[in-house]
């Protein structure tokens, strides 16, 4: 049974909301299992950063469903992030002040 993409609820980006960004992890990333955690974030003007701690990782739906996306918050240059997974993809919602100042 599958179902659709929790985009827009329990705090979930929506598609024009997103921002895809590659992620390096400390593993493979298996859209059937989930992600493995972020160690660095590269944003698309060449910038990057790496993951200092994770604070929080948080599931919602599920893989058996097809709709499993993973919220991380992480600590990148002192400041506190959130970074989302959904299907092998990792984004950030535009807007939420992912621009980095110099610690």
């Amino acid at each position: 049974m599958k179902k659709h993409s929790l985009a827009g609820t329990c705090g979930i980006p929506t598609e024009d909301r997103r921002i895809y960004i590659p992620v390096d992890v400390n593993g493979t990333d298996d859209p059937d299992c989930g992600p493995s955690d972020p160690v660095t974030i590269h944003w698309p003007d060449g910038r990057s950063w790496q993951v200092e701690s994770i604070y929080f990782r948080s599931e919602f739906g599920r893989a058996l469903f097809d709709n499993l996306c993973v919220r991380y918050d992480v600590c990148i240059a002192k400041q506190r992030k959130t970074v989302w997974w959904e299907h092998g993809d990792w984004f950030v919602e535009r807007g939420s002040g992912m621009a980095v100042t110099p610690a």
